[in-house]
């Protein structure tokens, strides 16, 4: 059983490394992670407890634990493969997109809605004349790290 506990409780303190320190170790395309060897160690320290609290024979705890061990990490290299392919999204222009005002934008700050698949958050922005909230905008410049939009009207002459 104390073989179990330290087992998990190693697993648990890679798992918060991994969260607050990032990868320590990263090899195999993420099959040897921190983060796939604190889950598996902590999968493993898991089942092999609760099949010992249950009574359960000794073989059946490491049989239980080491299953569950590779089943999580191969789960989590399988999901860091996945998301390392959703954050590889290619960049695209900002300059030119039209969206929706979520706030009233001034000259030093609102949020727009961008009209493009990519922008899934509201953007911070801002505007040389005041633009009202629900008004249709259009991205015109980037000033340093910040968006400067005009109001699709404004832009029209209208």
């Amino acid at each position: 059983m104390l073989a179990f506990a330290v087992i998990g409780g190693i697993g648990l303190l890679l798992l918060i490394v991994s969260m607050t320190l990032g990868e320590l170790v990263d090899f195999f395309d993420g099959i040897i992670s921190t983060t796939a060897v604190g889950a598996a160690a902590t999968l493993f320290g898991a089942a092999g407890a609760i099949v010992l609290l249950n009574n359960g024979p000794l073989f059946l705890a490491y049989s239980a634990g080491a299953l569950l061990g590779a089943i999580g990490i191969v789960g989590v290299a399988l999901l860091a493969r996945k998301l390392a392919r959703i954050s590889d999204a290619q960049p695209h222009e900002v300059i030119g997109l039209l969206g929706v005002a979520t706030t009233d934008i001034n000259e030093i700050v609102g949020k727009v809605q961008l009209d493009h698949p990519d922008e899934i958050n509201q953007r911070l922005v801002f505007s040389s004349s005041p633009i009202e909230k629900d008004t249709p905008i259009a991205v015109v410049a980037i000033v340093g790290d910040r968006i400067r939009v005009a109001s699709t009207s404004e832009l029209n002459g209208i």
